[in-house]
């Protein structure tokens, strides 16, 4: 149910496993669709999507956060009983909610979530080998079976992926930090430089340079996806958003005040932070 980067790839990974013997994609238009089949990602699509859960064994919700609800209500009364659910969402406090509680007790859900994407999307961006030595977060609820968490894992194991676990609210603060944030970041960054005068903009198209392109270079990435993780994950991201935004007004007042000791303290506190959290 979505064949993106990640619904794509799933896709892609799991024939090449062996895990499917056929593989229908769910899209919302058929002129996305078309770019699916042009690529090979599955053997049919519909805009069906209770069309697209008949008679599955497995069935990947890779949809943007907030559509899924939607997606869960139109396929729960045509699932497969003993059918495996699972979704790829960065948001896993609103899974119970969102999807188990839609779902009908016949069939087994597990919440996972890849950390494999990247600022490309679409088809396009499938690979078969995207989950190969990444790691896979599941996040079990109480409903889960060990039936379930061991089909999930094993699936996950299947595309190369190591799979860990980790209570939903503790996924959700660590996301907000080293993700959700940073997207936050990103963006606000991309858009502070809209604003350049033309021949700044002109010549710095023609200079590009490794510090930009890195620290923005997540701000490429769908907004349409994103808008819907930071609104669904928004208590764990706006104190963190409280936290940058005050860092930059302690920065922004040294630099104005030509403070050296003050900004030469705040810089060495940064440095010294990403040292702890992001390995060398």
């Amino acid at each position: 149910m979505g064949i993106g980067q990640l619904g794509g790839s799933i896709a892609l990974g799991g024939r090449a496993a062996g895990l499917f013997d056929w593989v229908t994609g769910f899209g919302r238009r058929d002129d996305s669709l078309q770019r699916v089949r042009a690529l090979g990602l599955c053997d049919a699509t519909t805009t069906s999507a209770t069309a697209a859960v008949a008679d599955a064994d497995t069935v990947v919700l890779a949809v943007p956060l907030r559509a899924i609800p939607g997606i869960v209500d139109s396929i729960a009364n045509a699932l497969r009983p003993g059918a495996l659910i699972i979704d790829v969402g960065s948001v896993k406090g609103t899974a119970p909610r969102d999807i188990e509680a839609r779902l009908p007790p016949t069939v087994m859900f597990v919440s996972c979530h890849p950390l494999a994407g990247s600022e490309h999307f679409g088809p396009d961006a499938a690979r078969a080998d995207l989950f190969a030595g990444r790691r896979c977060l599941i996040c079990p609820t109480p409903r889960i079976s060990a039936a379930a968490l061991e089909r999930a894992r094993a699936l996950w194991q299947a595309l190369g992926a190591e799979v860990l676990t980790m209570p939903a609210d503790l996924h959700d603060r660590v996301m907000a930090a080293v993700s959700h944030l940073p997207h936050v970041a990103a963006y606000a960054l991309a858009g502070a430089l809209g604003q350049l005068a033309p021949e700044v903009e002109s010549a710095a198209r023609d200079l590009p340079t490794t510090s930009l392109r890195d620290t923005s270079r997540v701000a490429a990435s769908s907004s349409a996806m994103w808008q819907d993780i930071f609104l669904e994950n928004r208590a764990a991201l706006l104190p963190l958003i409280d936290a940058l935004a005050t860092r930059l007004d302690e920065i922004k007042e040294a630099i104005a005040t030509g403070n050296d000791a003050r900004l030469g303290a705040l810089l060495d506190a940064g440095r010294a932070s990403r040292a702890r959290i992001v390995p060398a």
